[in-house]
């Protein structure tokens, strides 16, 4: 090793012998708050996301008209669908006559579904993300396996940072002493671009994601 090289490493473990790290000023947050923003400040800027995502949306203003709208998106397709009593709005009675399966049939029947459809944990406005729970009555597979999702959001259920659910997720742990759940965190339709950067849609999940916001 040449005498230059020990002289430099000589000099920087003198400086760390030497280094002085300040405390940090009392009265600092454990964390940054998330700004307060009202129901419909939440919901514009989580459809502006949608927007950039390429995620289709629809705004309904009544229970009832979730249900028409899901109706009329699965109308005459096959679904997979989470247990009709995991699902909002009582959309399970949009199910009746359709060709449903659930998470309890063959991964055949699973993978034959045109159509995925779910409710959410919350929606996160910052990124258009959605968090996706699974677990019984709640197959993984309708998020991921159907080329179209269909995922129904509570407007209570809009949040706006990923910071903020993963607060309320451990708070919701630690009161009912329960394991942390297994979340699927999904961004817009997927997506995936070989070395020439041409994007394809929908090769490692469904290609199209449709968002129905109710009341």
């Amino acid at each position: 090793m040449s005498d230059a090289r020990l002289a430099i490493l000589s000099k920087v473990r003198q400086a760390q012998i030497r280094a002085y790290i300040p405390e940090a000023k009392s009265g600092l947050p454990a964390r940054l708050a998330y700004p307060a923003l009202d129901p419909g400040a939440l919901r514009f800027r989580l459809l502006e996301e949608f927007a950039l995502l390429g995620v289709e949306a629809f705004v309904e203003a009544s229970e009832a008209d979730v249900r028409r709208r899901l109706s009329g998106l699965i109308d005459g397709k096959s679904v997979l669908s989470w247990d009709p009593d995991h699902l909002p709005y009582g959309a399970g009675d949009c199910l009746t006559g359709a060709k449903t399966v659930f998470g309890s049939d063959s991964r055949d029947e699973q993978g034959q579904a045109e159509i995925g459809l779910t409710g959410c944990e919350n929606a996160i406005a910052e990124t258009g993300t959605l968090a996706v729970t699974s677990g019984p009555g709640r197959p993984r597979a309708a998020s991921l396996m159907p080329i179209t999702h269909v995922v129904l959001i509570r407007a209570s259920d809009i949040l706006l940072g990923m910071g903020e659910y993963f607060r309320k997720t451990r708070e919701t742990a630690d009161r009912g002493n329960v394991p942390l759940p297994y979340v699927v965190f999904i961004t817009g339709p997927s997506r995936t671009a070989d070395i020439e950067l041409s994007l394809t849609l929908g090769v490692h999940g469904p290609g199209r994601v449709i968002a129905i916001l109710g009341p």
